[in-house]
């Protein structure tokens, strides 16, 4: 049906120039249209911040010889992306140019003024909009700086170079494509359709144009809105475990003390309870104490579903004088963490409350991935290797494993795409029959006469149709499911005969460390977290989307439940690698 839309509904699409990319000037911006959308502090071409005072270099504007100058001028110019959209006005167009962009330089003289919290702009919050202290909200150049950088002779110590400031710092300006793929049909995400005709002939009927929307990137600020010596963090972990918790803390830990000098760190125990329940204490968190944490699974603060009681969180924060909170959770916890900012701001408090996105069914929206997925693919793989071998060497051998996964069905896919034994892989989003000459129980029956084995995979969450739970939600809101592994089995047994191995491994998943890859990622979310969180922003959490950091509101995150696409291209090449066709009834 998408496809006859698209082909017999004319697209009329706006005309954004992306093959030369100018350092000051974003894709998918043309060099006719008036900078709107991407930035905040006014930004020279040639050099120099014009609103942040500290006299930060920009990035070097000359690109593979251009020599033709453009101009304009601009100054001033507000702060970061805010909630609230056009929170500054443009201050400079681009002159117009209509010669070939090949050989093109931007003159080193120029400026430049970036437009703040455009339509286009993922809107976040800052204290700026929600503070209402006695005390001034200041912005003060950050003491942030990378081992590579040394002091300059003669000057004070910590002194940088501008090569150094230029490589630590990211711009205000800087953003990241939310999507980068839009598909050519009315029902794309990023598109908006008009599909009224005008009557007179003046426009056209059924027309559709891509609305790319920006991320804010992620990353170290010049201007920071806390004192290091007066902040007091605390980290809170949400939920379950999940490979990697140790390194998001470790990673917050040392960029809060080695990156920002600050003194005071507390560890919230068991949850979004440990701030107020009577015989939990906090956990001090040092460098020291955290050294070697990544090298074992679980928590170190602990772990806690529920308690999620915002009034006398809040209370607690400001009773302990807390300003920065950084919560590692999944959907539900974020929900909570975006209660908690809510709530603060509501107070008028200079507090930060910051997300580090974590589920090990990967069920988060936009960003690439959630930290302790690849390690779950990885730890999971083994237990379906397992499967397979007991299976081939039993009579009639049938090996099933079951996997996490209540509502989507990422780590069965991912895992038995990787593994390559896997004959049949059952996910919450497709439907299944069981029974009939097209059901699960037929194709199994027919790869055991055929190939004397099967292996089957099971997420947690597929056939709940044909199992009883318990009904009601779990402490963190998740609903109570049916235990679908022994049911399969035992359905199995009564329909064929048949040795079947049956594997849960969830819990040595679930525990287990971060594999290097996943012990990288959280390194890099734990950083910009607090890089976020000195940058003055709120309600936001941090995650990759298309490969780069980026701060996301929370609000966004929180919508819905990312699930594995039935039509999709993973689940496709799935049924591909399995050869298993559709079971229906």
């Amino acid at each position: 049906m998408a496809t006859a839309l698209a082909l017999a509904a004319p697209i009329r699409l706006p005309v954004r120039r992306s093959a030369h990319t100018p350092a000051g000037r974003p894709v998918g911006v043309s060099r006719t249209t008036p900078l709107a959308a991407l930035g905040s502090p006014s930004h020279s071409v040639s050099g120099v911040c014009a609103s942040n005072g500290v006299g930060i270099p920009s990035a070097p504007s000359s690109i593979r010889g251009r020599t033709r100058a453009r101009t304009g001028t601009g100054t001033g110019g507000g702060g970061a992306g805010v909630a609230g959209g056009d929170s500054a006005p443009a201050r400079a167009v681009l002159a117009r140019d209509d010669v070939s962009d090949d050989g093109v330089a931007w003159d080193e003289s120029a400026r430049y003024t970036w437009r703040v919290g455009g339509a286009n702009d993922i809107p976040i919050v800052h204290l700026r909009d929600v503070y209402r202290g006695t005390e001034p909200l200041v912005a003060r150049q950050s003491p942030f700086c990378t081992k590579s950088s040394c002091p300059i002779p003669g000057l004070p110590t910590g002194a940088r170079t501008p090569l150094n400031l230029n490589r630590t710092f990211v711009s205000e300006l800087d953003r990241v494509l939310l999507k980068s793929m839009t598909f050519g049909s009315p029902d794309s995400l990023s598109a908006e359709c008009d599909f009224e005709c005008d009557v007179n002939g003046e426009r056209l009927c059924n027309t559709c144009e891509f609305e790319p929307e920006f991320c804010i990137r992620a990353g170290p600020r010049a201007e920071i809105y806390f004192k290091p010596s007066e902040v007091h963090a605390a980290i809170v972990n949400c939920g379950g475990l999940c490979p990697g918790i140790n390194d998001v803390i470790r990673s917050l830990v040392n960029t809060l003390e080695v990156g920002y000098d600050v003194k005071k760190i507390s560890g919230i125990r068991f949850g979004f309870s440990g701030f107020f329940k009577d015989g939990v204490e906090n956990l001090p968190l040092s460098r020291k104490t955290v050294r070697n944490i990544q090298s074992q699974g679980g928590s170190i603060v602990g772990c806690g579903r529920g308690g999620g009681d915002v009034n006398q969180i809040v209370n607690a924060i400001e009773r302990q004088g807390m300003n920065m909170i950084f919560v590692i959770g999944g959907n539900g916890s974020h929900a909570g963490a975006n209660a908690i900012s809510q709530e603060c701001a509501k107070r008028g408090l200079k507090v930060s409350v910051v997300g580090i996105p974590k589920t090990i069914d990967n069920d988060i929206l936009h960003i690439d991935k959630t930290f302790g997925f690849d390690t779950a693919v990885e730890e999971a793989q083994k237990a379906i290797k397992a499967a397979a071998t007991e299976a081939r060497s039993a009579l009639n051998g049938i090996g099933v494993v079951k996997l996490m996964g209540r509502q989507s069905g990422f780590i069965a896919m991912n895992a038995a795409l990787a593994n390559g034994d896997t004959d049949v892989c059952l996910i919450p989003e497709v439907d299944f029959a069981m029974e009939g000459p097209n059901g699960a129980v037929a194709h199994i029956k027919n790869l055991v006469a055929s190939q004397g084995y099967a292996v089957v995979v099971l997420a947690e969450g597929a056939g709940q149709e044909y199992v009883m739970g318990a009904g009601g939600t779990d402490a963190g809101g998740n609903p109570v499911l049916g235990d679908i592994g022994p049911w399969f089995c035992k359905r199995l047994k009564a329909e064929m005969s048949c040795d079947v191995k049956y594997i849960d491994p969830t819990y040595m998943v679930r525990g287990c460390k971060a594999n290097a890859q996943d012990s990288i990622y959280c390194a890099i979310l734990g950083q910009n977290a607090v890089h976020g969180a000195f940058a003055g922003f709120t309600g936001i959490s941090v995650g990759m989307v298309n490969t780069h950091a980026v701060f996301l509101p929370i609000e966004r995150l929180i919508e819905k439940e990312r699930l594995v696409d039935p039509d999709g291209k993973n689940w496709h090449r799935l049924l591909t690698a399995t050869g298993q066709p559709d079971f229906v009834s």
